[in-house]
């Protein structure tokens, strides 16, 4: 074998999914134990002079780390870090494997305390590595450059994904809006080296398969056939111009997810050095290593901005309502920190415990591997309660916090009194004007008056149903970060004078006839109107209009597209439930994919008073027993929330559920933000990432060049763009038209065959807003959206 590539370079690992294969756990008290066996492992090949004092164990992941450390005696976290020093074990500051979930404000605090750590070790981590995960997010490369590190070297798994770049193998600087980079190896399969022959496993490899054919298994021949396996691959990449003297290939212990360490790898290394090193040597490294001898090599890497987009964040689709509770629990931490800020209250253990339980949500493993292939199994149901308890516990730390919060502030926590004060206060840095609500458990509260209580200006006030008593809202200016009290009174009830000589309404009570008395009543069974909005819909059409009446645009769309209309899609299994989703590739529907639109077949008029109107369209809609959206339209701010309502049949097919989001806006930039960095999907990425959908941080932002409008998916991360039908997969060539695409909420989707949730079903509502703001740099834009998803913190208070 004469090739230029002469050394091959073996990252040790064991991949980290916190479930999959076993109970999160035990998962979590393996992947500790393989540091303790690592440590017991090296410290004998050491002393007894074996081949395993040349064994070197990557910590994939720190949170496996912080697991030992919980676990070891003093003892064994002294030997640990000695032999970090001593270059056998690698750290990685990848604290999980994340989707595009993860609170990177969070993780970025996490991955400081582990540099602190270890900086008391006199080590400071500048490398990181991610397995089986094909995207990260551009606030998590910001968390780790921002700490310090240098190198990410990532293992690149194609199931319905695809590495960027269009290649894999191959290095490149990664730099952010700071100008500031990341050296980065785009890698091949976290087991590449098992399909090699690495280790011998006399199960079937399928990848080894792929790669190599069907001719390995001969336990006798373990070196010959790794020697056969490494000349092809290494042939392959030499006449594809792969560039460099070396080779980087990633091991387990066994072919499998959560594989302990394997000692046999130093044997297996040592004896193929013996008997072809003159050919090419094996080396087996951490990834401090691996930087150091490559990075000189690597210098004229080209350099690329943008998002690796992940190719399985429609996973967080397959379980929408842990989903939805799971982005409020985020939302509350993020009130908290601005409330913070006035009170000066720090509670460390909630925002750990809300931050951690927050970590593990956003960790990519969603449930086991036989989730799809067998949903009846003790084991799926076991991880599918505990991976949402993750969601529940930073849920129920964050609520807390912001009790501790409110409290501070002068919440009373009584909300009986029909007559008191109330208090609300703004988590925005802009000045700005919000809806304020607040509630009084009370059977009846007829009437109200709300005066404010510095300015003495009496508020104009509407009631309406709470599930608690009576929702009181109103609209009020408020300065950045402003606490404002007001003074509510209980009021007689105001006589209601049914018949009078004006025209306007019959005995049965239903207003139904044009006047100028009640100019409004009238019109709300066939559309909504305020200064900057109009929307018309007729039952058995569907919405008719969505007119943007500042900037004179019909933002309605035709089809699929139509605003406010759900559209669900199916595609019948034929060849079993894991066949017919694995034929799908990066597709997210099959070739014999149907969709269905809602049929608008009746309206509701749920409140109309001074403050906002609300309407309820109720739609008839396949794969769903209960389907409609309610609209709740502001009388003087620019501004509409809407839900959509859904209880979710249960299914086997691949299906989807979908909100339509796009606006005619011909000349409109989409923005989004990504880990909190900004990008405009299909453009601000790396060449050859995907562009299906996106996980967006709380929606997205429509920038036309007169105004912004702003869409707020409070409960629903996961956007999907293009075109609603079986296609070939386009990868991000970053041209302009990619941002012009239709996009959907993807509310919901059961696509994978292994461990994402197959069943939708289910009782919810999915909230949405969509808003008019004076245009403002991008970064404005983003905040207001982000002020949105925030907005007004209120309490009774003394």
């Amino acid at each position: 074998m004469t090739h230029k590539i002469r050394e091959v370079y073996i990252v040790h690992h064991s991949h980290t999914d916190v479930g999959y294969t076993d109970l999160q756990e035990q998962v979590i008290y393996n992947q500790a134990n393989n540091i303790r066996r690592a440590v017991e492992l090296i410290e004998n090949g050491i002393k007894n002079n074996t081949p395993q004092k040349d064994l070197k164990w990557n910590c994939e992941t720190w949170y496996c780390v912080e697991q030992f450390f919980k676990m070891a005696t003093e003892e064994e976290k002294e030997k640990f870090f000695d032999l970090v020093k001593k270059g056998n074990i690698g750290l990685s500051a990848n604290y999980l494997n994340f989707n595009d979930l993860a609170d990177c404000k969070y993780l970025k605090e996490k991955i400081h305390t582990m540099q602190e750590i270890c900086g008391e070790q006199g080590i400071q981590i500048k490398t990181a590595m991610i397995a089986d995960i094909n995207g990260i997010s551009m606030g998590q490369r910001d968390a780790m450059i921002e700490n310090g590190v240098e190198f990410l070297y990532t293992n690149i798994h194609t199931h319905h994904g695809m590495y960027p770049l269009y290649q894999n193998q191959k290095p490149y600087f990664w730099e952010n809006e700071d100008g500031k980079r990341l050296l980065v190896w785009n890698g091949e399969h976290y087991n590449l080296g098992n399909a090699l022959g690495i280790v011998l496993n006399k199960n079937v490899n399928f990848m080894t398969e792929n790669y190599f054919g069907k001719k390995n298994g001969d336990v006798a021949g373990l070196l010959e056939n790794l020697h056969t396996n490494l000349s092809a691959s290494i042939k392959e990449y030499e006449e594809n111009g792969y560039p460099y003297d070396f080779y980087i290939t990633s091991v387990s212990g066994v072919f499998s997810d959560n594989a302990p360490i394997n000692p046999a790898i130093a044997d297996t290394v040592e004896l193929f050095n013996e008997k072809y090193g003159e050919e090419v040597t094996m080396h087996m490294v951490t990834l401090q290593e691996l930087y150091e001898r490559i990075r000189d090599k690597v210098q004229d890497a080209p350099v690329y901005r943008g998002a690796i987009n992940d190719w399985w964040g429609n996973g967080v689709g397959s379980t929408p309502y842990a989903v939805k509770h799971y982005k409020e629990a985020v939302r509350l931490n993020r009130i908290c920190d601005r409330l913070e800020e006035k009170t000066g209250v720090h509670n460390e253990e909630l925002i750990q415990a809300y931050g951690d339980n927050s970590l593990l949500y956003a960790e990519h493993t969603w449930g086991h591997s036989a989730t799809v292939t067998n949903p009846y199994d003790t084991m799926v149901t076991n991880l599918d309660m505990r991976k949402t308890s993750y969601a529940s516990k930073a849920h129920e730390a964050a609520a807390m916090r912001k009790n501790e919060q409110c409290h501070k502030l002068g919440d009373i926590l009584r909300y009986y009194n029909l007559s008191g004060k109330v208090k609300a206060v703004s988590t925005s840095h802009a000045k700005r004007i919000f809806p304020v609500e607040f509630y009084v458990e009370t059977m009846s509260l007829p009437a109200v008056k709300v005066t404010d209580d510095k300015t003495k200006q009496e508020m104009e006030v509407q009631l309406s149903a709470h599930p608690r008593g009576v929702l009181v809202s109103f609209l009020a200016e408020f300065e950045p970060m402003e606490e404002k009290t007001f003074t509510y009174e209980e009021q007689p009830a105001p006589s209601q004078t049914l018949f009078t000589r004006t025209a306007w309404v019959g005995a049965e009570r239903v207003r139904d006839i044009v006047n100028t008395y009640d100019p409004e009543s009238y019109k709300l069974p066939y559309g909504l109107e305020n200064d900057f909005f109009q929307i018309k819909w007729k039952v058995g059409e569907g919405i008719t209009s969505f007119y943007n009446k500042k900037a004179e645009i019909e933002m309605c769309k035709s089809g699929l597209e139509t605003f406010f209309t759900p559209v669900y899609e199916r595609t019948e299994i034929r060849k079993g439930v894991y066949e017919e989703r694995r034929l799908i590739g990066r597709n997210i529907r099959g070739l014999h994919a149907e969709q269905y639109q809602g049929d608008l077949t009746d309206v509701k008029i749920l409140d109309h008073g001074p403050v906002f109107t609300k309407v309820e369209l109720i739609f008839t809609l396949e794969g769903t027993y209960h389907s409609s959206v309610v609209i709740k339209m502001y009388r003087h701010l620019p501004k509409i929330e809407f839900s959509y309502r859904v209880a979710k049949t249960l299914s086997e097919d691949i299906e989807s559920l979908y909100l339509p989001l796009s606006l005619n806006l011909p000349d409109a930039e989409v923005m989004i933000q990504n880990g909190g960095v900004t990008m405009r999907p299909g453009i601000d990425q790396l060449p050859g990432t995907n562009m299906e959908y996106y996980i967006a941080d709380e929606g997205l932002v429509y920038r036309t060049k007169d105004q912004t409008i702003l869409v707020n998916t409070f409960d629903t991360p996961l956007l999907y763009m293009g075109e609603m039908e079986s296609h070939p997969i386009l990868l991000c060539d970053n041209k302009e038209e990619n941002n012009k695409r239709s996009v959907y909420s993807w509310i919901m989707n059961n696509t994978w065959e292994t461990n994402f949730k197959m069943d939708l079903s289910g009782f919810s509502e999915f909230r949405y807003g969509v808003e008019i703001v004076e245009q403002e740099t991008a970064e404005k834009d983003m905040e207001s959206l982000s002020d949105n998803d925030k907005g007004v913190v209120t309490f009774i208070c003394a």
